[in-house]
């Protein structure tokens, strides 16, 4: 156990995977065309520079997020790539048609030869409920209900479904995915009832701590880790990715003149779309969002330089990223280096010294804590 109290991870493997994570904020200084153009010539760089994989979220109505169809941005990168996996992080299953969710997922992952990792969520922004007429006090309830049509679909079966929020008749899922029988599974998971669905399926769960203290990261990594256990599961035997904006220069001075206007623009926009934000109902079973919000609302840069981000050089972020490993069970480093109106040169420029000095730097040292 550490300082805080909660248990802390061993290693299970003597290496880390790396993956970018994108939001697709639009800051309005560019063409929002531009923002998809640019974002393709980076995930060529990304497979050129030997990042594991690629991740791509789902929003709507705010530019927040301006991608709102994950699954074809998802096509589109397995036409300009070979090796790179293709995640989604996530498809908002309580927004979507579940059996639609499976044909698209299969289709993708037979254009990528097998690369889609499919991680789906339950969304928490007031406004995307809004915007397609749904409540978010049903959204836990949809999810599952959602969740078991789409294993039905993955089954190979044909199936009929008569359920509270969805019903189906006489459906079998074609294409088939190449993966069998389904794609990995990931799980956007910041609950009990979550992380016991996750432990049932074996499924791989999301994080995303933004500003969070390294014991929260703990406790929730523990409570899932339980369920897993109780399932007769090992957690780290699994893929468990975890989300950070990440900016590497040469100097601190450097990373700190670079990130932190681009930060503080980031967390500034992300307290105004989440629930107890003006107009947004803080709804039953999204009260750690308003707490959330409240964070964020007065984050500095020196705050998030201490924890809840990885900015600084490439020994400073390789040792952040350590951390994590060693103390969270963190596996899979989705880094998003693209974040609040970050140029496309400045990004490029982080994204190759990550993978020049950050990449190995994490798995010569990961190596010396597994020998030990």
């Amino acid at each position: 156990r550490n300082v805080t109290g909660v248990q802390t991870c061993a290693l299970p493997i003597s290496t880390m995977k790396f993956g970018m994570m994108y939001l697709f904020s639009e800051y309005g200084s560019i063409p929002q065309a531009q923002v998809f153009k640019e974002f393709l010539e980076e995930v060529e760089l990304a497979e050129e520079l030997g990042f594991d994989s690629i991740w791509l979220p789902e929003h709507h109505f705010s530019v927040y997020g301006i991608l709102g169809d994950t699954l074809t941005m998802a096509a589109a990168i397995a036409q300009r790539t070979k090796r790179i996996k293709i995640g989604t992080a996530v498809v908002l299953l309580p927004l979507n048609h579940p059996v639609r969710v499976a044909e698209q997922a299969a289709l993708v992952d037979c254009l990528s030869d097998g690369r889609l990792l499919l991680g789906v969520g339950r969304a928490y922004q007031p406004g995307e409920f809004a915007g397609f007429g749904e409540n978010p006090d049903n959204s836990r309830e949809m999810f599952f209900e959602s969740m078991e049509i789409l294993m039905k679909c993955f089954s190979g079966e044909k199936f009929s479904h008569k359920g509270k929020f969805w019903s189906v008749d006489d459906v079998e899922l074609y294409p088939r995915p190449v993966q069998s029988p389904n794609p990995p599974i990931y799980m956007a998971a910041v609950s009990p009832p979550s992380y016991a669905l996750a432990a049932k399926h074996g499924f791989s769960i999301l994080r995303a701590p933004r500003f969070t203290s390294m014991h929260v990261v703990q406790e929730q990594f523990a409570e899932y880790s339980q369920h897993m256990r109780d399932a007769g599961r090992d957690p780290l035997a699994i893929d468990q990715p975890m989300l950070m904006q990440t900016y590497v220069a040469e100097t601190e001075a450097e990373a700190k003149s670079v990130a932190e206007v681009h930060a503080i623009w980031y967390h500034e926009l992300f307290q105004k779309v989440l629930p107890g934000a003006p107009g947004k109902k803080i709804h039953k079973g999204y009260e750690i969002y308003n707490v959330v919000r409240k964070n964020h609302a007065k984050v500095t840069y020196d705050d998030l330089a201490e924890w809840g981000s990885a900015f600084g050089t490439p020994e400073q972020v390789a040792d952040r990223i350590v951390t994590y490993a060693e103390e969270a069970g963190v596996n899979h480093w989705m880094a998003e280096m693209k974040f609040g109106g970050m140029t496309h040169e400045d990004t490029m420029r982080s994204m190759r010294l990550f993978a020049n000095e950050v990449m190995p730097r994490v798995n010569e040292k990961m190596n010396k804590v597994a020998a030990e």
